[in-house]
């Protein structure tokens, strides 16, 4: 009995890692620099894997 498994594809999976990129960035940036500012690219990142995720979620029909 396997299930299958919400690993995000296509577009969804381009947000989320983008996403991740991004806020890594943003957030080390930030915290290097002193910059807090900085945290506003971080918080973009952020919103991008959140949508990556929810579209993700609207792909298997809200399955978990």
């Amino acid at each position: 009995m396997t299930s299958h498994t919400p690993t995000p594809q296509g577009f969804a999976l381009v947000l989320v890692l983008t996403g991740v990129a991004i806020a890594l960035a943003g957030s080390i940036a930030a915290l290097a620099t002193a910059n807090r500012p900085l945290m506003g690219i971080a918080a973009v990142g952020f919103a991008m894997q959140f949508a990556g995720w929810v579209l993700n979620g609207r792909r298997n029909g809200g399955a978990r």
